[in-house]
Formats: C-alpha cells, structure tokens, sequence
C-alpha cells in the first residue's frame, strides 16, 4: 500500500560512492525548470514557457575528518569536476529492494563545498552540487 507520510530519519546518500548518511542531517532533492520569455508584440502579459530541467542537491551536516571513506576529502575534492554520481534514498535501503520511486540517482557538478560555523559548535558544512544533464 501506500505510505500517508514518511518521518525523515533514515536518508542514505552517496556521493560518487562515499556514504554521507551518517554526516548529514538535512538533505534537498529540487527539481526544477528553467521558465523562457516567449512573449511577442501584442501580448498584454508575458508569455511563459518551460525550458530545460535544472537538478540540484543541497545538504548540510557535520564535519568528521575520521568517517569512513573519507568524505570530506571527496566533498572539496570534487567541486567543479563533472560527472560525479549522487544518489539519495529518503528513506534508506532495503536490501534487494527493487521497488520504483524508492530513490533518485544522477550525475552532478559539485557547486561548492563550504564547512564552517559558529564557535563551541560541531563545525557544519554544506554541499551543493547540479545535475550536470545528459549530453545528446
């Protein structure tokens, strides 16, 4: 059947195969669309169409120098380098599950890297990265 709702608490996310779940305690999936002006002469309102799909990852958590796999290391490692996988599952896995709309999985651009915050705190960190396309 189907799940009236979902407590955010059990995301896995990887990031060209390093496990960020345990560091993460927000993570954003926003897919959008790029709106175009086909307004002409004429036209009392402005036109709207919708262009190409823009993908973005945003997450947020805290900075582990000791994690498994080295994360952070891959995180500033990989900004601005395309072709990276990002994978997100809101709500973990399941082993051998091969259910649909159980995740999402694309090809990045990591936009930036930015660990850093207030004193007495854990150091946070945020990580944006864009969907990089598919190229024809």
């Amino acid at each position: 059947g189907k799940v009236a709702s979902v407590v955010f608490k059990n995301a896995a996310v990887f990031y060209e195969g390093v496990d960020l779940s345990g560091q993460l305690n927000e993570v954003t999936l926003e897919y959008g669309v790029e709106i175009l002006d086909a307004t002409t002469f004429g036209q009392s309102t402005r036109i709207r169409k919708g262009g190409l799909t823009t993908p973005r990852a945003s997450m947020r958590g805290f900075w582990d120098a000791d994690a498994a796999g080295q994360p952070d290391v891959e995180l500033f490692e990989g900004v601005g380098v395309d072709d990276r996988v990002l994978t997100l599952f809101p709500d973990g896995i399941t082993e051998g599950s091969t259910g649909a709309g159980s995740g999402f999985a694309f090809k990045v651009v990591a936009v930036s890297y930015a660990p850093g915050g207030a004193g007495g705190e854990r150091l946070p960190f945020t990580f944006t990265a864009d969907g990089r396309g598919i190229e024809a």
